[in-house]
């Protein structure tokens, strides 16, 4: 190979060797002193009718026939130690082994609950008011629109609602003699 060529090789290979050896190297530092805000625990409990299980014994239909309703109040409360929000999860018959016309009764009713309204005039079946938290048919997936707050502090918030079952009037004949036997449940999160 002459002698200008091997030059001119061995000259891109350093060349080539130079351009890859160059490289960045940079240090960075940052320090901040953080005072870190005091941690509060606490503790959640939320109550129906004054017990975490509630059986609602005002809340009867036996004889309901289609076009009438029956209602009730019902106390939810925040016994627990920081603010929570609370919702409905959920309103289902919980019958044990459903007949055919328990299943009928419990597609047909509807249930409503509202807030605000005197404890007194909902357990005298007056007709509802205050603010309608909702209204539908049973299920799984029945809740309010959005999540109610109950603060805990100074003492113990409290909230009524007024929970009413109706037939419809244009009820299913299949659903006469079906059971009832309304379970709702309530689901809170501390706020």
């Amino acid at each position: 190979m002459p002698k200008p060529l091997k030059f001119a090789l061995v000259a891109a290979v350093l060349l080539l060797l130079g351009i890859s050896a160059q490289g960045t190297a940079a240090t960075w530092r940052a320090e901040i002193t953080v005072d870190p805000p005091s941690l509060r625990t606490g503790s959640l409990a939320l109550l129906a009718g004054g017990e975490t299980e509630h059986q609602f014994a005002n809340l009867s239909g036996s004889e309901l026939i289609p076009g009438a309703f029956t209602q009730a109040s019902l106390v939810i409360s925040n016994a627990g130690t920081v603010d929570l929000s609370y919702q409905l999860d959920g309103a289902v018959n919980a019958t044990t082994s459903p007949t055919a016309a328990d299943r009928t009764l419990s597609n047909a009713l509807q249930l409503s609950i509202y807030s605000g309204m005197d404890r007194k005039a909902c357990d005298d079946d007056q007709p509802l008011s205050g603010e309608q938290l909702y209204t539908g048919s049973l299920g799984a997936s029945a809740s309010f629109a959005a999540p109610r707050v109950l603060r805990a502090e100074p003492a113990m918030a409290t909230e009524t609602l007024c929970v009413r079952v109706s037939l419809p009037s244009g009820a299913p004949e299949a659903a006469s003699g079906g059971k009832m036997a309304l379970e709702l449940g309530f689901a809170g999160q501390q706020r």
